[in-house]
């Protein structure tokens, strides 16, 4: 879009605004200069001042309806031409004709100012937003400052006939001009926020969703707006003595209490009108107040009273009733929550049990109730049921079968706070069944109750196959020793779990032995059962001392299984002379195997190929070294390298130069087991006799 484009368009958009800003402008001129001529009507006796100004609360209505509007100072420069012209029509002097112009044009100016500043949501709604609690005392505050701070103005004329101050011009243009938009404002907001929910077509369509939060009826409402005028009617026509007016206050209350906002604005307003019109005939308790102006002043004044506890009154009740109803809404959505989160517990297979701080029980669903108590007899028990005793029937055992005492039962070690995750234990349950439980405990926070919800998983089925798969595993390994005289071979494998992806093989040949060790990447059944498909190719394509060849062929062989599976397996081959010690090895990624001297001596041998399943096209190499008498070539995987923190020289810095291949296998895999074991350990260990064994 080019610049001319843009200029068109926002010229377009100014002139929208102000064709559609054109009705308001004439419909508040045309209000304000009509009620300005009657309120001219009514001037306080000896005094060139209205008794009454409704101008001022239509100014303001005026100022909040262009807030967003171009151009708004047009808005203030109206008021004050039309202010004068009322005046100057009606007989007000020159002076007091430009003041009053001056200050009732400044007035809505301050206004609007505080408006804008302390209660934003009023403002930018451009008066369509009632008044609520929260910002009804900042209304009341620019309603009396406004005035307030413009009245000097007024004192102009004074001035320039030499009388001075008139403090009783001032109080009364306060009093005044603050009732009028007292009165008149929160009404017209109501009827700006209904006009505007009938437009978009929200509006309440019945006369009796008016009174949303109140429990009165419209007979009511109509009651209260009859009768309380007509009894400050008959009041004001009976009492002359001030002090006696005040108990008309309780009409005030019963309007406030009873009446949606808008009628308790429209009350006040009724109440102002007719208090004002009988001061003015010098009827009622203010005729003994004094002049005609402090009477008026003191009239205004009540209505202002009137106004602020009616207003108060209703707004505080609305914005019970809103909190009320947000507060049901809440606990709906609190009960349905509940509800759906208890079906889902119930639901769940997992036993989920939940425990206060003190240990004491709050939920156990049906599934935790039948793997601790039992299968029979509980299906029908519910989220927060007590079974008096029956779970003091329940044992738990480790799965070494020691007894757990109390205070290691998984839910106190949470509350102790440690952390308890995929903890296996023998539970026999109240009614003598025996399983083996899978518990993990979480820590509530303190907004929760600060107790612990224990998840329990009945694997009882899983770890009797896993019993199962490491059996079979277990009898995959070698179970005898070759015939190598001259020779000590050892091994050992413990998994991270039940089963895992390390193995060691040896096969024995004329004259000599095959050592192999691998690793599969990763841990658990997946990588057992490619651990246990390399050894059975590598004894497919073995049963001679090429072990590149070996190697390279088992290598294609499982190629595409080791693809789909996302794996691959590091492994070390290695073919022994039993007569010169002299060995050829191939490794394929491993490089953790190294051949240890009596004179603490240590020699790595290398890494020579890459990993099984990485490339598995790429030809196979073979090195060559010598396992002299009284050296041992030691083989481990890189669970043990883990364990000794990557440095590999301390699993072997402190054993013996003499030790036997079997000590030297158990001193690793001890030192190895000291920490946490987070990988498969497998030590495999070859010694040649020295010359004196």
């Amino acid at each position: 879009m080019t610049t001319t484009d843009t200029a068109t368009t926002l010229e377009v958009v100014r002139r929208r605004a102000f064709s559609a800003g054109v009705p308001i402008v004439v419909g508040f001129a045309v209000a304000y200069v009509v009620v300005s001529f009657l309120s001219r009507l009514a001037i306080v006796p000896g005094s060139n001042v209205s008794m009454v100004w409704p101008g001022a609360g239509v100014a303001a209505m005026w100022v909040l309806a262009r807030a967003g509007a171009p151009a708004r100072w047009v808005t203030y420069v109206l008021i004050s031409l039309l202010t004068m012209l009322v005046v100057f029509l009606t007989g007000g002097t020159p002076v007091g004709t430009v003041m009053s112009g001056i200050a009732n044009a400044a007035q809505a100016a301050v206004f609007a100012g505080i408006m804008r500043m302390k209660c934003p949501e009023i403002w930018f709604s451009g008066g369509t937003r009632a008044l609520e609690r929260s910002n009804l005392w900042w209304f009341a505050l620019a309603a009396f400052t406004a005035p307030a701070v413009t009245s000097p103005l007024v004192q102009v004329e004074s001035f320039t006939r030499g009388d001075g101050w008139d403090w009783a011009l001032m109080a009364m243009w306060i009093a005044r001009n603050t009732g009028s938009i007292m009165v008149l404002l929160p009404f017209a907001l109501v009827i700006g926020g209904w006009l505007l929910r009938r437009k978009t077509g929200t509006a309440r369509r019945r006369f009796a969703d008016l009174g949303w939060s109140v429990r009165s009826t419209p007979t009511e409402w109509i009651t209260v707006l009859v009768l309380s005028p007509i009894v400050h009617i008959l009041w004001f026509l009976v009492i002359t003595d001030t002090a006696v007016v005040f108990p008309l206050i309780a009409l005030a209350c019963w309007a406030g209490t009873r009446l949606p906002t808008g009628l308790a604005s429209l009350h006040a307003g009724m109440v102002s009108c007719w208090v004002l019109a009988m001061t003015s005939w010098g009827l009622g308790p203010f005729e003994e107040s004094g002049s005609p102006l402090l009477q008026v002043t003191i009239a205004q004044l009540y209505t202002i009273i009137v106004c602020l506890i009616g207003l108060a009154l209703a707004l505080d009740r609305d914005a019970r009733a809103l909190l009320s109803g947000d507060l049901r809404l809440a606990r709906d959505d609190a009960r349905a929550e509940a509800a759906r989160l208890e079906t889902i517990i119930e639901s769940v297979q997992d036993g989920i049990r939940v425990v206060d701080r003190d240990g004491n029980l709050v939920v156990r669903n049906p599934a935790a109730a039948r793997l601790l108590l039992g299968t029979t007899g509980y299906e029908g028990i519910h989220l927060r049921e007590p079974i008096p005793g029956s779970e003091m029937r329940v044992t738990m055992r480790t799965l070494d079968g020691e007894p757990v005492p109390a205070e290691r039962l998984p839910y106190r070690r949470a509350l102790a706070g440690e952390e308890v995750r995929d903890l296996d234990l023998f539970v026999r349950s109240g009614a003598g069944e025996e399983r083996i439980l899978s518990f993990t405990t979480s820590r509530l926070p303190e907004s929760a109750g600060a107790g612990v919800v224990t998840v329990m998983r009945d694997v009882t089925a899983e770890r009797e196959e896993l019993r199962r798969a490491a059996r079979v595993q277990a009898g995959l390994l070698p179970q005898t020793l070759p015939d190598l005289p001259g020779w000590d071979l050892a091994a050992r494998f413990r998994p991270a779990g039940s089963v895992g992806g390390d193995f060691y093989d040896w096969e024995e040949l004329p004259g000599g032995v095959v050592l192999t060790l691998a690793d599969v990447m990763g841990k658990g059944a997946g990588a057992a059962i490619l651990a246990a498909t390399t050894r059975s190719l590598l004894r497919a394509h073995g049963g001679h001392g090429d072990v590149a060849r070996t190697l390279a062929a088992t290598d294609r062989s499982m190629a595409t299984d080791l693809e789909n599976a996302g794996a691959f397996v590091t492994c070390f081959r290695s073919s022994v002379d039993g007569a010169t010690g002299e060995i050829e090895y191939s490794d394929a990624g491993h490089g953790l195997s190294v051949i240890l001297s009596p004179d603490c001596g240590s020699r790595r041998l290398v890494a020579n190929g890459l990993p099984l399943g990485i490339a598995p096209d790429e030809p196979r190499s073979t090195g060559t070294d010598r396992i002299a008498p009284g050296e041992m070539l030691l083989i481990v995987s890189d669970g043990v390298l883990d364990a000794f923190e990557g440095e590999l020289e301390r699993a072997w810095a402190d054993l013996p130069w003499d030790l036997r291949a079997g000590d030297a296998v158990d001193a690793i895999m001890e030192a190895a087991c000291r920490g946490e074991v987070g990988d498969d350990l497998t030590v495999v260990a070859l010694r040649r006799h020295a010359v004196l064994d």
